[in-house]
């Protein structure tokens, strides 16, 4: 997968731009960048539940992201270091920046996250880190800045100097926060489906192949059952509890000692006296016994 945050490194190469144009590509990079693995694959909805200790797991792996980082910038020399320096005071100068600004970030994570007792969403926690990382990394950068490049910084320059740190710091640090945290929180168990019960296909098949279709109804006629379906009715001989069994995974009810019902064949509902009737597709009435009567307004079939 290609990311912008790279592709935005491509052009380092060309020694002709200033620092504004750097930090300009460093932003652009690190937005883009954020948004590929985050909105994309949808993980933004979980920020809320990484933590900053996922983040801090496994702290040697951002040290060597970030010194793999310092090397990579030794090689591209931004802000005039590629022509200032000689290449090992170069890649000394990059890699301890980035070493030594991670193992600051990361104290600072943790700081954040004991003062703030996890309040504070993981993105919050990794830019404020971000943001006190850059303080202490900013006279670090004027001091290697004086050593290896002779240069002595007025106050104004310290500000310049501390803006394009945080920037820097930002682009590195939210997304690789993040993406840690991620891949070290454990994952949501999956529950798996509660299995179905009998659909009713055992009792069709002792049903006669010519009425065999949608089951609509069954009927109690001393020890026979009677099986409605959308094609007919038929006599099989069986036990109502055996038979209820053998439905427990389709949606209906037993609405009375003699009958049991599908909701699907329920075509209506009227009134014989006192008493409920159902009134199915097929036109038969059966009767809802008055105990039976909550059950059938409760699944909304009344």
């Amino acid at each position: 997968m290609k990311l912008p945050f790279v592709e935005a490194m491509a052009g380092f190469t060309d020694r002709s731009h200033g620092d504004q144009w750097w930090l300009r590509q460093w932003w652009r990079g690190f937005r883009q960048t954020v948004s590929i693995p985050f909105a994309k694959r949808q993980w933004h909805a979980s920020f809320g539940t990484l933590s900053a200790r996922d983040a801090l797991t496994g702290w040697p792996w951002y040290v060597l992201s970030f010194a793999g980082l310092g090397v990579l910038c030794a090689f591209l020399g931004p802000f005039g270091t590629f022509s200032d320096m000689a290449p090992l005071p170069r890649l000394a100068y990059w890699v301890s920046i980035f070493v030594v600004n991670c193992l600051q970030v990361l104290g600072a994570l943790a700081l954040l996250a004991r003062l703030t007792q996890d309040r504070w969403s993981l993105p919050a926690l990794a830019a404020g880190a971000s943001l006190l990382a850059s303080v202490p990394a900013t006279a670090e950068v004027a001091l290697l800045e004086y050593v290896l490049r002779s240069n002595d910084h007025a106050a104004s320059s310290l500000v310049d100097i501390f803006t394009k740190v945080l920037v820097l710091t930002l682009a590195v640090t939210v997304p690789g926060v993040l993406l840690r945290a991620r891949l070290k929180a454990p994952a949501s168990p999956v529950t798996p489906p509660a299995p179905a019960g009998p659909d009713g296909t055992a009792l069709l098949k002792r049903v006669k192949p010519e009425m065999r279709g949608d089951l609509w109804a069954l009927q109690m006629e001393d020890h026979y059952l009677r099986v409605h379906t959308s094609s007919g009715n038929d006599l099989i001989l069986h036990r109502m509890s055996d038979a209820l069994a053998d439905v427990a995974g389709l949606e209906g009810l037993q609405v009375h000692r003699s009958y049991w019902v599908a909701r699907a064949a329920v075509a209506g509902t009227e009134r014989d006296g006192r008493r409920l009737v159902l009134v199915l597709k097929n036109g038969l009435k059966i009767p809802v016994s008055r105990a039976n009567v909550t059950a059938i307004k409760d699944a909304g079939w009344v």
